[in-house]
């Protein structure tokens, strides 16, 4: 069913409704979905720019994307040391994530939530925050917020931009609606040209292929420095299972208890926070020994018998993939379309993904010709080769060194994104 521009203005307020009770459906799981509703709904008021300072406007959803704004952030603040940065959000655990960003400038990042995309809402938070220009990351199209920046001459990026098939067919339902969204960007940054080509094809500007910001991420030093200690006490070669995602850890767990070795630690890591009890629970029935890292003070808390470490902790993925000698990379083993393989291999740490890779296609495609990433068919193919590679000290050696090459190739989209806000604001 098509949806025309003017259908969905009168559309969206009208299911504001069922907006609130989704938040509160979701609260259930993850109370924080309760705080900071007037800011969802306008009903509060917006961070004003500080006088004589233009703002910069970045809009990141949720964790992955909020992660993905930091070495573009640093680059704005440097090059730009007038400006101030509003960071906006739609999810809790992506203000969470960008709690840390603020804490680079404090006094010149502001963080809420974008408002829904209804009218009122939208022209609320403009004429309150007053935009210079509105960056929006990855996947970020909202047709009011496109169409109110427009009509106020804030010209708006879309960053960072990926946009796989499935995303585009679904777009591709409304394409009245989406197409006048999409001719509303002043500018676009896609990641690859598999990106661009689609991009194109819903009526945006000619895109500029600048890469994906998440090579330009840098592991921070505590992090390194935590992983680095814990290894040199482990005894046990970690095998890790990252940003899982729903029916995932129950394959993973049907594995292990059949597949796990006793010289191996096996690190599991649900993406969400509003599923650490369900996954522990699953552990608790399985069997396996294992252990929670919110329980974790130290190395030496490791029980001897432990085969499994519960990863229940936020903003540590870092850490995670550099305690790592091998990554199992969640979202691939269902139709999740696979999750951020960028991090492990920015930290020199080989990736197995599973068959469903359509979010990272092109890294994945890359990752594989570079011999970083290898791609099975299940979880249970998954375990066996890391294994494999875990009895052969010269091939992990060399999987290592692929993997940290094939990040390092790929560093500089920041710059490349920089050089496109600079040539607008000329």
């Amino acid at each position: 069913m098509n949806i025309s521009p003017q259908s969905y203005r009168f559309l969206v307020p009208a299911l504001l409704p069922a907006a609130a009770l989704y938040l509160l459906w979701r609260a259930r799981k993850q109370p924080s979905y309760l705080k900071n509703w007037g800011e969802r709904f306008a009903w509060s008021d917006f961070p004003a720019p500080r006088q004589g300072h233009p703002v910069i406007w970045v809009h990141a959803v949720s964790v992955g994307e909020t992660n993905a704004t930091r070495p573009l952030i640093r680059a704005i603040l440097d090059q730009w040391p007038d400006c101030d940065i509003l960071l906006t959000h739609m999810t809790p655990t992506g203000r969470e994530a960008g709690q840390k960003i603020v804490q680079m400038a404090p006094d010149r990042i502001r963080q809420c939530f974008l408002p829904y995309d209804a009218v009122f809402a939208v022209r609320k938070f403009l004429k309150q925050t007053r935009p210079s220009m509105g960056l929006l990351m990855e996947t970020e199209v909202w047709p009011t917020v496109l169409e109110e920046a427009h009509s106020l001459g804030i010209p708006m990026v879309l960053v960072n931009g990926r946009l796989s098939e499935k995303s585009y067919n679904q777009a591709m339902r409304v394409p009245d609606l989406m197409k006048k969204a999409m001719g509303r960007f002043n500018a676009v940054c896609a990641q690859a040209e598999s990106d661009a080509e689609r991009f194109r094809a819903m009526g945006t500007v000619e895109p500029v292929i600048t890469g994906s910001l998440k090579f330009d991420i840098k592991a921070p030093k505590e992090a390194l420095s935590l992983a680095h200690r814990w290894k040199s006490r482990m005894k046990n070669p970690v095998v890790m299972f990252a940003s899982t995602r729903d029916g995932e850890e129950a394959l993973i767990i049907e594995a292990l208890k059949t597949r796990a070795k006793s010289d191996v630690t096996y690190l599991l890591v649900p993406r969400h926070p509003q599923r650490f009890a369900e996954v522990e629970e699953m552990l608790k029935n399985s069997g396996l020994k294992y252990q929670k890292r919110s329980e974790l003070a130290d190395v030496t808390d490791i029980r001897e018998d432990t085969q499994v470490i519960l990863g229940d902790s936020m903003g540590e993925m870092f850490f995670y993939c550099a305690l790592s000698d091998i990554t199992l990379m969640g979202g691939s083993f269902k139709p999740f379309g696979c999750q951020n393989v960028i991090e492990p291999t920015s930290v020199g740490v080989p990736v197995i993904v599973g068959p469903s890779t359509f979010n990272f296609s092109m890294v994945v495609q890359r990752g594989i010709a570079g011999g970083a990433i290898y791609q099975v068919d299940d979880v249970a193919q998954g375990i066996e080769l890391a294994q494999a590679w875990l009895g052969n000290a010269d091939k992990l050696r060399e999987l290592k060194e692929k993997a940290k090459a094939f990040s390092d190739a790929y560093v500089g989209a920041t710059e490349r994104t920089m050089k496109v806000l600079e040539a607008l604001c000329k």
